[in-house]
């Protein structure tokens, strides 16, 4: 059992403390990035940097990530909506100490060829004043997790031979 300063705050609502994004123009079309994306393989690759991720089925993943303050964080995630070339949503299952959810999106490139993909994850940081502390550090570090999925993501998807 955790303090009442480090209980989880649930997302009531679909409403979330804190919210990060961050997008890239990938020169594939969308319904290509989505495939890739929905591998079950490509995942566990491109968050390598940040957590472990065990694919458990075609919607379902447990995710782990080692905080910067050096505590274990664990979760389910389960897609719960997506339209094949469109986006992919999912959210983490109830339990999660850090309640999450994230969403690709890919649409057409305003001024380029390809496809702008952007990846924007929600969450609430457990509560309190040490909460907090944890949510801004927890916040810098999601800000450069993403960037380096979406590099990475943009990488494999360009070198990938069909």
């Amino acid at each position: 059992m955790f303090p009442s300063f480090l209980r989880r705050t649930a997302a009531k609502n679909g409403s979330y403390a804190n919210e990060i994004s961050s997008s890239i123009i990938i020169n594939r079309p969308a319904e290509r990035l989505f495939d890739l994306w929905r591998k079950p393989e490509t995942l566990p690759i491109l968050m390598g940097h940040f957590a472990s991720i065990e694919i458990l089925n075609h919607t379902d993943s447990n995710w782990r990530i080692n905080t910067p303050i050096g505590s274990l964080i664990e979760w389910q995630a389960r897609i719960i909506d997506e339209k094949p070339g469109e986006y992919i949503h999912w959210r983490s299952l109830e339990g999660a100490r850090v309640p999450n959810e994230g969403r690709l999106s890919f649409q057409p490139a305003a001024s380029e060829a390809g496809t702008a993909v952007t990846l924007t994850i929600r969450y609430n940081p457990p509560g309190g004043l040490i909460g907090k502390k944890i949510g801004q550090m927890f916040d810098m570090f999601s800000r450069d997790m993403l960037t380096k999925t979406l590099y990475r993501f943009k990488k494999l998807a360009e070198d990938e031979r069909v």
